[in-house]
């Protein structure tokens, strides 16, 4: 699987984050969620699976 964009929106604050690096650590401005992994790896925190909506795009 090929990560073209690593992206979330947060449903508590409304921010569309993206990680664009590995180790590019990115949360929204409320602090209930957080991306990493660039275009290596899809890697998610959380306050709870409920409050982020998947933007990620990948491919085969």
């Amino acid at each position: 699987m090929k990560i073209l964009k690593n992206r979330i929106r947060c449903l508590k604050c409304g921010d569309i984050i993206e990680s664009k690096s590995v180790h590019d650590f990115v949360t929204c401005s409320c602090g209930a969620c957080s991306v990493d992994g660039g275009h290596d790896y899809l890697r998610r925190c959380f306050e709870s699976e409920d409050c982020y909506e998947e933007l990620s795009e990948t491919e085969e």
